[in-house]
């Protein structure tokens, strides 16, 4: 028994053990399993977390924010209170929007000025597109979906979304919104001690305006490269900038040296070296130059102080030696830029440090100028500064001879610009600050005040304050000599000596030299006190004309001859044949003052003569012919400078300057010669011109000027197309021909119309073969739709944004067919490219400029003037240049003018032509155009530096005439503009296009040409009237 009872105890024991066991199994399976579930899930959510869309967006507060510099500091209180702020705004208003399924969350990224703008990235589940994003936060705003915008007033125009794509990285934001800006920042500071901001982006991908730094992900603007700050986080910006002049960059000992490529050889076309001077703190700069060689105005070294975007500039050198230049700075940037042509040996140039502290109140005022500006200082601007030169300038009758020091040609002193100008300018030069002065100063210089506009020179004080007071003052001209002046300085604060001229246009130049500080009250000068040379009376400016001239009394001249003519001067001269002859026109001397003193001559008399020329300048001038019996003589000089003028004659006679005509059954060519008529539209060229098969197809009857019935010109007479044998190649040949595209639609249409009818083939060898019929196969003619010229087309996509009052900023490549036009390497005028080698502009732009086409250039594919080498600007010189016969300078009428470009231009993203409005298309009042332009955004500004644009209303015929009473407001032009002003087209923007937009195409509706000052209210802009000149443009340049 108690073996069996010991079994049966033992075998319960095991089950329960393995019970147990089993138990223990199941529970490690379910956990396990749990595990592994979790460890999944958590998987799946990382990867989607990894996975997300991301966008990046711009937008400005107008209130409700100050921009402070601390907002650039990611580190800082500021910039994270108002991050925070922004990014709930934002997500407040997308998570009300129908994308609050897909938005995850906002980071900003930078604050700029500007307001407040503020740059940001969106991230989201999933794609969504830039114009839903937009409008979700358009949306939101107009909603009021946050509490927040009670605080901040957006800008919903200035709202942009750029798409980054896809990342793979994971989102870099967490629970806490502040804690995302203690992580990284993307502000960095150089070795140089400068901070700028860049903005990260997942993709690389960066707006037109920036380029991506090496590790694809940050953006920043492209001028920041290779500036001497580094603003990439990985410096990459500043990595690969060594100049290809000698290899260097970054100048950073005590002394050093750098000069232009290939020195002592010539230097290369189309050069840009850069170099950065960097030198222990609070020490300025020397630079000297040991040869110094460039092509002057054209291949330029600009010298600037500090570096980055807050560089000043100090020196424009060109030309020959400046001598030695100072920059009281630690740091400065030195550059390089040189154009296509004329290069010269170049420049060497060694620089090193020195300490203002150390100088003197005597050493920063002692100057000679005979090496360069010694201590002083100006800001350099547009014409408004002065030059060192030495000898004489020109003109003549103005500035000395030779300068003070030596007395001869040798020696060098400063000179206000001579270049001539409408405006007074003020150039002024600085002394570095000086100390107090416990005794008294003598302050001593020689001024040379000559011509007869000289105006004005003070010399001031200038307190640290900014407060100033005149302690010199002369007015007026004081002959071809050089004067002494003197001043007793008793300062006891920090002051600074500055020397202030105003030139007027005209011989007004001053100049300075030797100016000197001594100690000691200055002692009575031996030197007389110049007296002032009396103003001479002008000549009467009435010629006391009109002078109506016969054979034989057939001479005349300018007022005044052989002396000068005077200041605004008009005179006019009517010449006369007997009916049925012409007029020969000869100068036998000829010397205006160029460009503003002008000779115009038109064919006839009164209003309904034609423009013929205009002369200006010391010209060997081309003899001139009228068509008429009778040719109009106008003279008129401005308010400065007069020349000799000119003596003219003239004569008479039978087809003078004329080819002799053809006989019977012959064709006269446009470039003069006969040829038999049975060779006109032969498919051969045989006039010089090509005038001879210009015009040999058309299209009439039609809706538009791409379709319509065929006619071929067959000698003189003009056949229509027959439908019979009518192929789809040859709708493309005759579209080809006509340079509508290509054949988009043909048809035979029933004609009952008198003949004479022509059948078409195509031969083998791809002529046309023509037969005249009587009558066509069932009267069926073809009638054919071309597809018409492309023009009018943004090959761009434009991001929506609404023009803004006063203009505002055109996005690139926004307007492909805008011209900027440069005379003499000025911005002068606008145009508008209306094929690949014709431009339209406005006459007074070229008026009086026109003699040598090649002293204009444009610039297409452009959208900032501070950079004219952009890979899409594309530059052309112009070879011809033909004003409207009817332009009358006095009226403003018909103020249109082509201009032919040298080479042609292909056409790209950035270039393409306008389309010119249909002979039955016209936009009625209240239709809103653009107009853009570089011009002035207003009278008083300085031109814009990027292409601005605006919209305007057309407003009615009479309205403009009540508006503009005081112009004769004619058919040839179209008025537009607001009742209360504000948006117009300024000085600048002359030539450039008023365009109107229809199905998808822009035309060109008009050419801007005046106004009464600018976007003043009630005070419309005047355009030419393009579709009045359709015709003469397409038969001038064979469209």
């Amino acid at each position: 028994m108690n073996p069996k009872k010991g079994f049966k105890k033992t075998n319960i024991s095991f089950n329960s053990y393995e019970l147990w066991l089993t138990v223990l199994f199941i529970i490690s399976l379910c956990i396990c399993t749990v595990l592994l579930t979790f460890l999944w899930l958590i998987n799946q959510t990382t990867e989607q977390g990894a996975k997300c869309h991301e966008a990046k967006g711009i937008f400005t507060i107008k209130s409700g924010a100050l921009f402070t510099p601390d907002l650039q500091n990611k580190s800082s209180v500021n910039f994270k209170v108002l991050a925070f702020d922004v990014q709930q705004m934002v997500d407040d208003m997308l998570h009300a929007s129908e994308l609050q399924n897909e938005y995850k969350e906002s980071k900003v990224m930078q604050f700029r000025n500007g307001s407040v703008i503020v740059v940001f990235k969106l991230f989201f589940v999933r794609w969504v597109s830039e114009v839903k994003i937009k409008t979700a936060l358009v949306y939101g705003i107009k909603e009021n979906k946050t509490e927040l915008l009670q605080t901040f007033n957006i800008d919903v125009n200035s709202i942009e979304i750029t798409d980054l794509g896809i990342s793979t990285t994971s989102s870099p934001l967490t629970t806490s919104g502040l804690e995302i800006f203690g992580t990284s920042s993307a502000s960095t500071t150089s070795g140089l001690g400068v901070t700028h901001t860049t903005i990260s982006t997942t993709t690389g991908k960066c707006l037109p305006s920036d380029g991506v730094c090496a590790d694809d992900e940050n953006c920043i603007r492209k001028e920041l490269f290779c500036d001497g700050i580094p603003d990439c986080p990985d410096n990459s910006d500043e990595n690969q900038c060594a100049t290809p002049c000698d290899g260097k960059f970054i100048l950073d000992g005590l002394s050093g040296s750098f000069h232009s490529i290939h020195y002592p050889e010539p230097y290369n076309s189309n050069l840009v070296c850069r170099w950065i001077i960097n030198i222990e703190k609070h020490l300025s700069i020397k630079i000297n130059f040991t040869a110094f060689e460039t092509e002057e105005f054209k291949d330029v070294l600009s010298i600037y102080e500090g570096i980055g975007t807050t560089k000043i500039l100090r020196a424009y050198i060109s030309g020959s030696n400046p001598g030695t230049v100072y920059i009281f700075s630690d740091k400065a940037t030195v550059e390089f830029i040189t154009n296509l042509h004329g290069n010269l040996n170049g420049f060497n140039a060694t620089y090193t440090a020195f300490n203002t502290s150390e100088l003197t109140n005597n050493e920063k005022i002692n100057c000679t100028f005979e090496d360069g500006f010694c201590y002083w200082i100006q800001h350099i601007q547009d014409y408004n500064e002065w030059e060192r030169v030495s000898g004489p300038i020109f003109p003549p009758a103005s500035g000395p001879d030779f300068d003070h020091t030596f007395g001869n040609l040798s020696g060098y002193y400063i000179l206000t610009q001579t270049i001539r100008l409408s405006e007074v300018l003020r150039p002024q030069i600085f002394s570095l600050p000086l100390d107090p002065i416990s005794d008294a100063y003598c302050l001593s210089f020689w001024y040379h005040m000559y011509g007869i506009n000289v105006y004005r020179l003070n010399i001031k004080i200038i307190y640290d304050d900014n407060s100033q007071k005149i302690i010199f003052h002369k007015e007026g001209n004081y002959g071809n000599n050089w004067n002494y002046g003197q001043i007793t300085l008793n300062e006891t604060s920090k002051f600074k000596v500055a020397f202030e001229a105003f030139k007027r246009p005209g011989w007004s130049d001053i100049a300075i030299d030797d100016i000197g500080l001594l100690n000691g009250v200055c002692a009575e000068s031996i030197y007389p006190e110049p007296t002032r040379v009396p103003t001479i009376s002008s000549l009467p400016t009435d010629c006391g004309g009109p002078y109506d001239l016969w054979e034989p009394n057939t001479t005349f001249t300018s007022m005044n001859y052989p002396n000068n003519y005077p200041n605004r001067a008009s005179c006019v001269w009517y010449l006369h044949a007997e009916k049925g002859k012409n007029i020969q026109l000869h100068f036998q001397y000829f010397n205006l003052e160029t460009i503003h003193d002008v000779l115009e001559v038109r064919d006839g008399i009164g209003a309904e003569s034609l423009f013929l020329a205009v002369y200006t300048g010391k010209y060997p001038v081309p003899d001139i012919f009228s068509t008429t019996h009778q040719m109009t003589v106008l003279f008129i000089s401005d308010k400065s400078i007069t020349r000799k003028g000119f003596v003219a004659n003239f004569t008479t006679g039978y087809h003078l300057g004329m080819p002799a005509s053809c006989g019977l059954n012959y064709y006269q060519c446009g470039s003069g010669e006969c040829i038999p008529q049975g060779y006109i539209c032969d498919q051969f060229q045989h006039c010089k011109d090509g005038s001879d098969e210009a015009d040999c197809v058309r299209l009439i009857n039609g809706s538009v000027s791409s379709n319509g019935l065929v006619q071929f010109k067959i000698e003189t007479q003009w056949f229509t197309a027959c439908a019979n044998q009518w192929t789809e190649e040859l709708s493309t040949s005759i579209c080809n021909l006509l340079k509508l595209g290509s054949g988009n639609e043909s048809s035979p249409v029933l004609f009952t119309g008198a003949g004479p009818f022509v059948e078409i083939k195509k031969t083998t060898n791809s002529n046309l073969t023509l037969t005249p019929r009587v009558k066509c196969s069932n009267n069926s003619v073809i009638h054919l739709q071309c597809t018409g010229k492309s023009c009018g087309k943004r090959m761009i996509t434009q991001k929506s944004q609404p023009r803004i009052v006063g203009g505002s900023d055109a996005q690139i490549g926004a307007w492909p067919w805008i011209v900027s036009l440069y005379f003499d390497y000025n911005p002068t005028c606008g145009a508008s490219l209306i094929n690949n080698e014709w431009l339209l502009s406005a006459a007074h732009c070229v008026y009086g400029r026109n003699l040598k086409p090649s002293r204009w250039k444009a610039f297409l594919g452009l959208h900032t003037i501070f950079n004219l080498s952009y890979p899409q600007t594309v530059s052309r010189e112009i070879d011809q240049i033909i004003i409207n016969p009817h332009y009358n300078k006095r009226t403003k009428d018909s103020d249109i003018a082509l201009m032919h470009l040298q080479f042609r231009v292909n056409y790209t993203d950035y270039i393409q032509p306008i389309c010119f409005p249909e002979k039955n298309k016209q936009f009625l009042p209240g239709t809103k155009c653009s107009v853009a332009g570089w011009g002035r955004t207003t009278l008083e500004d300085s031109v814009s530096s990027i292409l601005q644009e605006a919209e305007v209303p057309l407003i009615t015929h009479q309205k403009c005439k009540e508006l503009m009473p005081e112009y004769n407001i004619t058919e040839n032009m179209i008025c537009a503009g607001y009742d209360e002003g504000g948006v117009d087209a300024c000085k600048g923007d002359s030539g450039g296009p008023l365009m109107c937009q229809e199905n998808k195409k822009w035309f060109l509706f008009g050419v801007t040409s005046f106004g009464y000052k600018c976007a003043l209210p009630n005070r419309p802009g005047i355009y030419v009237n393009v579709f009045k000149f359709v015709d003469w443009i397409k038969r001038t340049i064979n469209y």
